[in-house]
């Protein structure tokens, strides 16, 4: 009797076992499928925001192109600058509904345009080659740096010419002073750096002064050069046709940035247009896209 009682006894308790682990397989299978039902929540939440953010970064664009167009239409003299209404879209940081939104806007022929030494005529070519010296790079480099941009131009973005073999420190300086724009475009003297006036002028104590003025009422014109008995450089002027525009929405965990460069025309029919002829997005972005401003 003690014999069958035992028996018993063990199969009860390999009965409890099998049990135990079915109850831990079900729970492991309720678990996994609780996580994946999780995740793909989860996935499909930040689908969601990032197409959101996606379509709040292209109205941001859509905004500032509008400005541009306007601005073309109401101004009666050819020159651009930073007090204009367009310069004053940036936005850092202001609140939408689940995030935030951030906005930089900038003229974009602030610096020489090295597609330009595709074209080539003498003028652009020399200016390079001052802007180029200025920045560090020996006359070898240079020579290599214009043979690449004809060779495989036009270029749309600056970090490719760090091939040629330009030291980092040089390229980075290289950087404040050239850009790469679609087309043939003209440095616009409301826009440029301190240092490339120098290089324009051929003259620290004009370039400082002229900078001064600028500073002072956020533009130059004809009579200010007249003043410092400079003439207008060759390559150079007073207005734009082409804008940076950088857009970056934040809804939760999710983040959309884009770049654009926009160029502003003359339509056939007499009016005015605003059109992105470039983009890139997230990690592709150009270095000479503007930086967004620090929130406040």
């Amino acid at each position: 009797m003690k014999r069958v009682r035992r028996e018993e006894d063990d199969e009860t308790g390999m009965i409890l076992v099998n049990v135990l682990m079915f109850v831990a397989i079900a729970a492991s299978l309720v678990l996994l499928l609780i996580s994946h039902e999780q995740l793909a929540l989860d996935r499909g939440l930040r689908m969601r925001e990032a197409s959101r953010a996606l379509a709040i970064v292209r109205g941001g664009e859509l905004s500032a192109r509008v400005a541009l167009r306007r601005d073309a239409e109401r101004q009666r003299e050819q020159a651009d600058h930073g007090r204009e209404a367009w310069a004053r879209l940036s936005e850092s940081g202001a609140p939408i509904e689940g995030g935030r939104f951030d906005l930089a806007i900038a003229d974009a022929q602030g610096r020489f345009n090295i597609n330009m030494v595709r074209t080539g005529a003498a003028a652009p070519i020399v200016l390079f080659r001052n802007i180029a010296a200025n920045a560090g790079a020996t006359p070898e480099q240079t020579v290599r740096l214009i043979e690449l941009v004809v060779a495989t131009g036009p270029v749309t973005d600056l970090r490719p010419l760090r091939m040629a073999g330009v030291d980092p420190a040089v390229a980075a300086r290289l950087e404040r002073l050239v850009t790469a724009l679609p087309g043939e475009t003209a440095i616009n003297l409301n826009a440029a750096d301190p240092m490339l006036l120098t290089i324009l002028f051929g003259d620290s104590g004009v370039a400082e002064r002229l900078a001064t003025v600028r500073e002072r009422q956020g533009y130059l014109t004809q009579r200010d050069l007249e003043a410092e008995r400079v003439t207008m450089p060759r390559g150079a002027g007073f207005a734009s046709d082409t804008f940076w525009v950088r857009t970056r929405a934040t809804i939760g965990d999710t983040s959309q940035q884009e770049a654009a460069l926009i160029r502003r025309r003359l339509t056939g029919d007499g009016e005015y247009d605003a059109v992105p002829v470039e983009r890139w997005r997230g990690a592709a972005i150009p270095p000479d896209a503007p930086q967004f401003a620090a929130p406040h």
